[in-house]
């Protein structure tokens, strides 16, 4: 089976304590989306990510193998996707020129839109340069850490 880490799941290591099983397969690209900051989590102390329909921009992510037991686990995960987040399918591209259908996370509800959360994108930027992300999107990614707030007890 197949999974679109797209927000905090460009970070591969944070996907495999989730999903143990998750082996990285491509990058890939999901158009007419774009991340936005549509939810506050008190965990981040910051806004996190979803995938919002905008016609024309681009979401880079990447794609993992996993099986279809673990995805399940993390449809009833609390804390990290119950209650916010929703499993859909979609239809991605891949970096190999090919259409992959993939299961991804998207909030049930849109709220804010709200500052990020800076070790949200911290881990999002971690990943972003270990799969090597356009330059373009990498500079996304930049932005939103310079827009994000930290945790009350974080050093700036």
């Amino acid at each position: 089976m197949h999974y679109f880490g797209y927000g905090s799941n460009l970070r591969a290591s944070f996907v495999t304590e989730l999903i143990p099983s998750a082996t990285l397969v491509m990058k890939a690209y999901l158009p007419n989306y774009e991340v936005q900051w549509r939810a506050w989590s008190e965990a981040f102390g910051g806004g996190i990510s979803s995938i919002c329909e905008t016609p024309g921009e681009i979401v880079q992510g990447v794609i993992y193998q996993c099986t279809e037991k673990e995805l399940e686990k993390l449809d009833y995960m609390s804390g990290i996707y119950v209650p916010k987040y929703k499993r859909e399918t979609f239809v991605v591209l891949g970096e190999d020129g090919e259409w992959h259908s993939v299961e991804l996370y998207r909030l049930w509800e849109l709220k804010g839109p709200f500052p990020p959360s800076r070790p949200y994108v911290e881990g999002m930027l971690e990943g972003a340069k270990q799969i090597g992300v356009s330059p373009d999107y990498l500079e996304k990614i930049e932005g939103w850490l310079r827009q994000s707030i930290l945790l009350e007890n974080d050093e700036p």
